[in-house]
């Protein structure tokens, strides 16, 4: 299977890093089912990261992201969802993010390594066969059958946007889900298996946004389903080195009206699932915070010193 990723260039960044993926597997559905927030939620957490979803329980709407490890590779429609086109998560394993219009917020600024995409199901067979709305990609023709321009040189790809804490652009990486724009026609392809994309080239970010665009298109909006399939982020954290064995504990966690943030003395920097600042101050080794007036919720709580920074997640009930 061809694949073609768009790279400007490789930022060379010092200082250390530990790194972190997030593959999903942290969290537990049955055997081919999904998690599209339909418990009212809002969000969901893996490997520390913060998820987000809206779910309208009237008519059963969802947007944002889902988890899944649904292996249909066959069934074509709304119905098919949150299957991705391989028939499996990345590299084999059982569970992956499906994305529909969602952006991702990773806390404090990261260093983006890498990530593997691809298609689902749905998306991939609608590009591949055609259906109510999308055309047959490689066709000149419209899904009404009318000429649409294209002369067959049909694409569909994700740009993944790097962004700052203020949501600002900082720079794009474009990989192509389908690209049928080849001299050899022998060279189109729809992505049908996970591909690694690099991520290096964004630099230090805080947010991913992802848009997806396609050459079919009618009245401003693709007709292509706006489905792609996210497994193993990669990443590390901007700075000192971070630490694999924690310079504090946590506890209660879950928390109710307090934490207490136990080891090594420091800054302390506690931040919300959006990223927002909402303690800043110091410790000596012990220190206990009220939390009554916290919503209820995933925190990030930073510990630096002169060894580095250690980094916990909180949840408060």
């Amino acid at each position: 299977m061809k694949k073609k990723v768009l790279a400007l260039a490789v930022l060379a960044v010092t200082g250390a890093s530990a790194q972190t993926t997030i593959t999903f597997d942290d969290l537990t559905i049955p055997a081919d089912t999904f998690y599209n927030g339909s418990d009212l939620a809002g969000e969901f957490v893996s490997g520390g990261l913060t998820f987000t979803n809206d779910y309208n329980d009237q008519f059963d709407y969802w947007s944002g992201w889902s988890y899944s490890n649904m292996t249909d590779v066959v069934t074509q429609g709304a119905e098919n969802q949150y299957s991705a086109f391989p028939g499996s998560g990345g590299d084999g394993s059982d569970n992956y993010a499906v994305n529909y219009s969602g952006y991702l917020h990773l806390g404090v600024p990261r260093l983006l390594e890498s990530v593997q995409i691809t298609n689902t199901t749905w998306t991939a067979l609608s590009m591949q066969n055609g259906d109510q709305f999308g055309k047959v990609f490689g066709s000149p023709n419209n899904a009404n059958g009318d000429p649409d321009g294209t002369n067959g040189e049909d694409y569909f790809r994700l740009l993944i946007i790097g962004c700052d804490a203020d949501t600002n652009a900082i720079d794009t990486v474009t990989f192509y889900l389908a690209d049928y724009r080849f001299a050899n026609n022998d060279d189109d392809y729809i992505v049908d298996t996970w591909e690694t994309v690099d991520l290096s080239e964004l630099g230090e970010v805080t947010y991913l946004n992802f848009k997806l665009e396609s050459s079919d298109v009618s009245f401003g909006y693709i007709n292509t389903p706006g489905y792609f399939a996210l497994d193993n982020l990669k990443f590390g954290t901007v700075g000192l080195t971070e630490h694999t064995i924690p310079a504090f504990q946590l506890y209660p966690n879950p928390a109710n009206d307090h934490i207490t943030i136990d080891g090594q003395a420091g800054s302390v920097r506690i931040y919300n699932a959006t990223g927002s600042l909402i303690w800043n101050g110091a410790s000596d080794g012990l220190l206990t915070l009220s939390t009554d007036n916290w919503n209820a919720g995933c925190y990030f709580v930073e510990l630096t010193n002169a060894t580095g920074v250690t980094r916990s997640t909180l949840i408060k009930r």
